[in-house]
């Protein structure tokens, strides 16, 4: 049997009342007095990404953020729901693959992105986004609709 953490309060005569967080191993009943960060019971949190916008006039709207060499365009960010004649076929194929996948599904002329997807790059991304050309990534901006 794995060992259990449990919290005791406890009344100091300083500090008033006070939690003092243990351990219990079942197999003993032996306790022993634990940090509550070094026995798992709180999990360090990473640092929110900054996030990222991009519009077109063709209808995307999202969100992403860049993670190591990759981009990531977020969970309910919209895509433009159609294409235009100088799109890429890596973008146009792209965009059907996340479509046969389901990670993106119309709805409303755009197509909504049901999960977050990793590009490999944020020009990638934001190709696939506004089902264009791009210049360079750097449409991407840190507030929506600047």
């Amino acid at each position: 049997m794995a060992k259990e953490v449990y919290l005791r309060k406890i009344i100091h005569d300083t500090y008033g009342e006070l939690y003092q967080f243990f351990e219990l191993d079942p197999a003993s009943g032996e306790q022993r007095a634990v940090s509550p960060f070094e026995a798992g019971m709180f999990r360090e949190f990473e640092q929110e990404p900054e996030l990222l916008y991009i519009q077109s006039k063709r209808g995307a709207d999202a969100a992403g953020y860049c993670k190591g060499q990759c981009f990531v365009v977020k969970q309910g960010s919209k895509f433009a729901a159609t294409t235009s004649p100088k799109c890429p076929k890596k973008y146009v194929r792209s965009r059907e693959k996340l479509v046969l996948e389901k990670r993106l599904i119309p709805f409303q002329n755009q197509l909504l992105v049901m999960e977050d997807i990793e590009f490999d790059s944020p020009q990638a991304a934001m190709g696939a986004a506004i089902g264009g050309w791009v210049r360079s990534a750097h449409d991407w901006k840190e507030k929506p609709g600047t």
